[in-house]
């Protein structure tokens, strides 16, 4: 059996603040792991460095992932900030 979390949409900190290293030590027992960034623009969110914020939890996510032998899916929207 493979188990997955979606943590999709991540907000933006000025929507709800999260420490995203704590989430991810709560999933540390899934095959894989789905992140999206929340799919509205700066100007809905009002996060003006929304961009700078999801390259960080990309990388800690990937690296979570890569210490934690997890496969990690990182949605193409999220990439393509």
């Amino acid at each position: 059996m493979k188990t997955w979390v979606s943590m999709e949409p991540y907000p933006t900190p000025n929507i709800i603040a999260q420490d995203i290293n704590e989430l991810l030590s709560e999933i540390s027992f899934v095959d894989r792991i789905v992140f999206g960034k929340w799919s509205y623009s700066s100007r809905s969110t009002g996060y003006s460095d929304y961009k700078n914020f999801y390259i960080t939890k990309i990388k800690e996510v990937i690296r979570f992932g890569y210490y934690n032998k997890i496969k990690v899916c990182i949605k193409n929207d999220t990439l393509n900030l």
